[in-house]
């Protein structure tokens, strides 16, 4: 079972959830906080690293870089 962030369109109270797709999609999983089953998606986005070509310092540049070196590690320039 997939784990679902949801927000409840009544009381606004946020949540992630254990629930099966069904569940989620016959609006059957109810707010944790008012009981109400009008519960929204919650879409977030992913932090974006561009990799360091040598032509600068990127402006999303991996945040352990200094750190990590190039051992393996993708982002490294």
């Amino acid at each position: 079972m997939p784990f679902y962030d949801l927000k409840c369109a009544d009381c606004e109270h946020e949540t992630n959830i254990k629930a099966t797709m069904s569940e989620k999609t016959e609006r059957r999983i109810p707010c944790p906080k008012c009981g109400s089953t009008n519960m929204e998606t919650v879409y977030t986005t992913a932090p974006a690293y561009i990799k360091n070509t040598g032509s600068g310092t990127p402006a999303s540049a991996c945040p352990s870089s200094s750190s990590c070196g190039n051992g393996g590690c993708r982002f490294a320039g």
